[in-house]
Formats: C-alpha cells, structure tokens, sequence
C-alpha cells in the first residue's frame, strides 16, 4: 500500500514578541504547564509565570510568536538567544559559537501539526544567519517525555548536568536552509 503524498506544509509567521503578547504567554505557559503535569506527571513550569523576566526577553527582542496567519492569534513561542547561563556548558562548549533555545511553547489546540519541529527548524535557520554553529537547549532533567520528544526532532543528548532541575543538554547544528512556508512578520526586526 502507498502512502499518501505530504500535504505541504502551512503557512506559520513569526514575528517579534510585543509587551502586548505578555498575558497570551503566561497562559502559553500554565497550559503548557497543566498538560505535562496530567500527562507526564512533570512538575515542569508549575512555578508562576514571571512576567517581569518575560518583559525583560521581549524587551532584548529574544522571544519569538508564531500565528497561523499574518496578525493571527499567537499559537506558539520560542526565545532564541545569544548567550546562556555559563554553569551548565563547558568552557569550550561556550567558545563555539552558538544560539540557545528556550521557553518552547505550542498551543494544545494546535499540538500534533508539526508547528514545534518547524519552529525548530526556524531556529536552526537563524541560529545559521546569526553566524553560530549550533542550536542548543537545556530541558528540565526528569521530564523524559520532553528528551523523547527533542531526539525525535533532530537534536542531540549532550549529557545531563548532576544536581542541575533543568541539567538535560540537547543541541542541533545550525542550518542555512529557510523552512519553507515560515515567514517572518511585524515592525520590529528579528534579531539575527
């Protein structure tokens, strides 16, 4: 039996998160938040969303929407930066150019539709334009569904950090090709 040819893909449009997309993200995060702790038993996010750091992400231009159409509702969030807490990578980790991934939200509504892996490939793609040389995540350690879920989509398990919540190291190389179909929108540039 054949399969049936992949549909392709949507259209998704990122864009710079706004001080306006604050409240959306906060409740990003506690949906995020509930469904890992029914289905995965993780306490993964159960602290309070800290708005003040989210503000201060969106300020540096580091957090990322994504919408299904140009102005459409936001249905996801990454942060991608430039730098990284220093205690869970290695000096000669750190010295290789690098991009880091962070605050990985979709939607439940719009879970199983591939809109994580494609922003995931977004982030490889800029990590690429910025110049760096790898993508890279921390996960939280005992959330194994979320490791599965990371080497099912490309990356890499680097080690898990002792005595480190969130000590679980992933990364992917950088790469030049655009996802197709991921356009970037909005007023405020992306940074590179």
């Amino acid at each position: 039996m054949l399969n049936p040819p992949t549909p392709p893909p949507f259209p998704l449009y990122v864009r710079t998160a706004l001080p306006a997309d604050l409240e959306r993200l906060a409740a990003l995060r506690a949906g995020a938040a509930a469904w890992i702790a029914r289905t995965h038993g993780s306490p993964q996010w159960s602290a309070p969303y800290d708005a003040e750091h989210g503000l201060a992400l969106i300020a540096r231009g580091v957090t990322a929407v994504a919408a299904l159409e140009p102005d459409g509702a936001v249905i996801a969030t990454v942060t991608l930066r430039p730098t990284v807490r220093s205690r869970l990578w290695t000096p000669e980790e750190l010295a290789r150019p690098a991009r880091y991934f962070s605050r990985f939200t979709v939607d439940r509504e719009h879970a199983g539709r591939g809109i994580g892996a494609r922003l995931g490939d977004w982030a490889r793609w800029r990590t690429a334009l910025a110049g760096a040389q790898v993508l890279r995540a921390n996960a939280r350690s005992d959330n194994t569904a979320l490791h599965a879920y990371y080497r099912a989509h490309g990356w890499r398990w680097v080690r898990t950090v002792p005595g480190s919540l969130s000590g679980a190291l992933f990364e992917r190389p950088a790469s030049p090709v655009r996802p197709p179909e991921v356009h970037e929108t909005g007023h405020r540039p992306l940074p590179p």
